[in-house]
């Protein structure tokens, strides 16, 4: 295999991208990789940054021992697939990586934003599926309200849904979305 590009620049690089090359890029920007392309997204307006720490806050205090939550980590769904979720819950992280694998994820949170809904709504949840990430909440800035859906035979299905979800799994805990995004 060759080394990867050290390449600052994305409009410089040549053909696919590989992990290698995408991990090489600086790490002050917002990009995640999806089958060898790069998906560039600015930050998230003032109140989704809010209620995206806000859940990682409300679910980093219930975590149980075992459990870790962190916010926008680098998470590697498959070869040349590698996301970065709002929050996402752990089975012991390894603090020392600089990207987690799917196989540790428990749960993972999104934050609907008005530029990258489809991207939430549709791609995300597709790529989360298909790694076996077992829990996917979805929050709506709309409300605002969440949608929960649990993994089961390979999809997605919507087990609760409204201003405050309840989760059993990992760990439990009510999340009061309009508390949380006042």
């Amino acid at each position: 295999m060759a080394a990867p590009q050290q390449v600052s620049d994305p409009y410089e690089h040549v053909g696919p991208w590989s992990d290698e090359d995408f991990l090489a890029l600086p790490d002050d920007r917002r990009v995640e990789l999806v089958d060898g392309a790069l998906v560039m997204s600015p930050r998230a307006s003032n109140p989704h940054q809010r209620l995206a720490y806000r859940l990682w806050g409300a679910l980093d205090g219930a975590a149980t021992p075992g459990w870790d939550v962190l916010g926008e980590p680098n998470v590697r769904l498959g070869a040349d697939r590698v996301v970065i979720p709002d929050v996402a819950v752990l089975a012991g992280a390894d603090m020392t990586a600089a990207v987690n694998q799917a196989v540790a994820l428990t749960l993972v949170v999104e934050v609907v934003s008005l530029g990258d809904a489809a991207h939430d709504r549709i791609l995300k949840p597709r790529l989360y599926a298909e790694a076996g990430i077992p829990w996917y909440l979805r929050v709506e800035q709309e409300g605002p309200v969440g949608h929960l859906h649990q993994l089961v035979d390979g999809a997605y299905r919507e087990v609760a849904h409204g201003p405050v979800v309840e989760l059993a799994e990992p760990f439990g805990v009510a999340l009061d979305l309009p508390r949380l995004a006042r």
